[in-house]
């Protein structure tokens, strides 16, 4: 039997925000001495790629750029560890470099350079400056859908926790949610999701919200809402569905909308590389991916509850 899955749009609209968070972060670069050398470097290593971009945008110019934002990477992520005083705008250049290349649809889409890269600027970013919550807003996006690395994903949130607290920093308990959902959705680890919640649940009752250097003077609108009730339900409901009579028909659902995830890095996931790794996961969820001539796919199911 063959079925088509509709896709979800998950893709977060950049537009928006670029004008309001470079101002932030021009806000947060207070030592302008230090910072002038580190932009001075920056920009050099960056003039070979506006340059090519000025002198005509081609697919073998754009996997030749992505090579040498991949070397540039890399070169930033070796880095010391002290970041030499200025790990903050380490942090916060690489998150508008990763603007940039994400924005940038001509090149990983007309071009199928993919979003391989998105990984690369979010360790970069949760190793230098953690406590940037803003920037796990678009982590699980680009990385866990348009890069189909959701285990990388979960493995950031994990390390970037470690220096967080809800008395520190109200909205920390975004990033215990966000690892709940990939956890669930993309790896179908229910107990993993369960503990997620739980701990959402425990730092959204902690936290003092408020007006906030990530998300701005009004803070988040969902703060208004009983947050720690909303995670604890969920996590209640996981716990209670391991070895509830219903365990089986949760476990199909789960697998449905395991099934519509993979299916979004199949639609986002451009390059080659992402949509093997797609069709590999949904071949565990017994579902076989035919690939079309014109770039579109179909979903064949082995087996339909």
């Amino acid at each position: 039997m063959e079925i088509e899955i509709s896709v979800v749009g998950w893709a977060m609209t950049l537009l928006d925000v670029r004008y309001d968070l470079g101002m932030k972060l021009l806000k947060l670069a207070v030592n302008l001495g230090a910072i002038a050398g580190f932009i001075g470097i920056a920009l050099a290593l960056q003039l070979p790629r506006l340059n090519q971009k000025l002198a005509g945008q081609t697919p073998e110019a754009d996997r030749q750029l992505v090579e040498q934002e991949r070397a540039r990477l890399q070169l930033f992520k070796n880095l010391p560890a002290s970041g030499l005083g200025l790990n903050n705008v380490i942090s916060n250049l690489t998150f508008l470099n990763f603007l940039q290349y994400f924005g940038d649809e001509k090149a990983r889409v007309e071009s199928k350079t993919g979003y391989t890269l998105s990984p690369y600027y979010f360790e970069i970013i949760v190793d230098r400056d953690p406590r940037f919550l803003y920037s796990y807003l678009f982590l699980s996006t680009s990385v866990s859908i348009y890069a189909g690395q959701a285990q990388r994903a979960i493995e950031m949130y994990s390390k970037g926790l470690k220096s967080l607290s809800p008395e520190q920093m109200a909205y920390a308990y975004t990033v215990w949610r966000r690892k709940g959902v990939d956890q669930l959705l993309f790896l179908g680890d229910v107990k993993g999701a369960m503990e997620s919640n739980f701990k959402a649940a425990d730092w959204a009752k902690r936290g003092k919200f408020g007006p906030d250097l990530n998300f701005g003077s009004q803070g988040l609108s969902e703060a208004k809402g009983d947050l720690a009730r909303q995670f604890r339900e969920t996590a209640e409901f996981l716990r209670d569905s391991l070895n509830s009579n219903d365990a089986k028909k949760v476990a199909e659902n789960i697998k449905r909308a395991r099934i519509a995830s993979w299916s979004d890095v199949l639609q986002y996931g451009v390059d080659k590389r992402t949509r093997e790794i797609a069709a590999i996961e949904l071949s565990k969820l017994d579902v076989d991916v035919e690939f079309k001539e014109d770039g579109t796919f179909k979903l064949t199911p082995r087996q339909f509850p």
